[in-house]
């Protein structure tokens, strides 16, 4: 009678081992996962996380709700991941800046390169200046003529200090030799608006989210960061890069990447890596990327978590120029 039950408890255990998955190894994801964007509404990860959600939530299986958190320079909504319990259910998307550069210019409760862990670079950015239409200038070189002969007087709107508009736009001001009153907003949603509506002379934004405004004749698009003009976009192949318009230096290009809290399983993190993989190469997301007019640039989270020291140090020595004085 022994032997009988110890026999039928011996195949149960063995049976439990190999056919009855547990609730600690239930297939994941089995809930929806939240998506912390570090910015106001608006702005251009908003556009693109709308997109992009309601597209890998059928490679994933579940709803991917985007949540928005902005704040600090970016700052609040990393924090927010930052403390999350590191299940893979709650994810940051957020940028280079954030990630690698705001960091470093105030004090944290966290550290970056310790405490997410790469996803996926889905694309890159690439800003321009722009102002109101109405505006006393036409184009670049009558606006800095401008703002030479009022010192001080321009407001200068940007998405946060030390963010992806900050940069170029403190850049931009150095190699003109202008002085302007510089804005920070809670992202670049509200730094768009603070220009549409007026309330500031200059911005900085990504041609996905003033697209519309430009075809309307709403703006004047004074000039592209860098020194690479957007030759295949219909409405931004005119606009003039600041390197061709003889401002040396200016440039920062936006990095839109998804982060994992660092201890997320090695098994959660390969999956929301494979399915980002996926993503780029499924038709609806480069449908909807061309209809915003953005383009795909994939990079795997395994490459690109290479490249984050490197850029770590690189914005470490650019704040260092950027905060000494002339």
């Amino acid at each position: 009678m022994k032997k009988r039950f110890f026999a039928i408890a011996a195949a149960l255990v063995l049976f439990v081992a190999l056919g009855l998955p547990s609730a600690s190894t239930a297939a994941y994801p089995d809930r929806p996962i939240t998506l912390v964007l570090p910015v106001g509404a608006g702005g251009s990860h908003d556009l693109h996380a709308r997109g992009i959600t309601s597209i890998i939530a059928d490679i994933l299986g579940q709803p991917m709700v985007v949540k928005l958190v902005p704040g600090g320079a970016g700052m609040k909504g990393t924090g927010f991941v930052a403390k999350a319990k590191p299940d893979g259910y709650t994810l940051l998307f957020t940028h280079n800046g954030f990630d690698q550069l705001v960091p470093q210019t105030r004090k944290v409760p966290f550290n970056t390169l310790r405490d997410f862990s790469a996803v996926a670079k889905i694309n890159h950015g690439q800003p321009v200046f722009f102002s109101l239409a109405n505006r006393p200038w036409k184009n670049m070189k009558e606006f800095v003529a401008y703002a030479k002969k009022n010192p001080g007087k321009v407001n200068w709107g940007h998405s946060g200090v030390w963010g992806a508009g900050h940069v170029p736009s403190m850049q931009f001001v150095r190699s003109a030799g202008i002085k302007v009153n510089f804005i920070p907003h809670k992202g670049g949603g509200p730094s768009l608006r603070a220009v549409l509506s007026g309330q500031d002379d200059v911005g900085i934004a990504f041609p996905t989210q003033l697209r519309p405004h430009k075809k309307s004749g709403k703006v004047t698009v004074l000039a592209l960061t860098g020194n690479t003009r957007l030759s295949k976009d219909p409405d931004f192949k005119e606009v003039p890069t600041t390197e061709e318009l003889g401002y040396k230096g200016v440039g920062f290009t936006m990095d839109r990447i998804f982060m994992a809290p660092a201890k997320t399983p090695a098994d959660r993190l390969k999956k929301l890596r494979d399915a980002f993989e996926k993503l780029t190469k499924n038709k609806s997301f480069k449908r909807f990327m061309r209809s915003i007019g953005e383009n795909v640039v994939f990079m795997s989270g395994a490459d690109y978590e290479k490249s984050r020291k490197p850029n770590y140090d690189g914005y470490t020595q650019l704040i260092k120029a950027m905060t000494m004085k002339k």
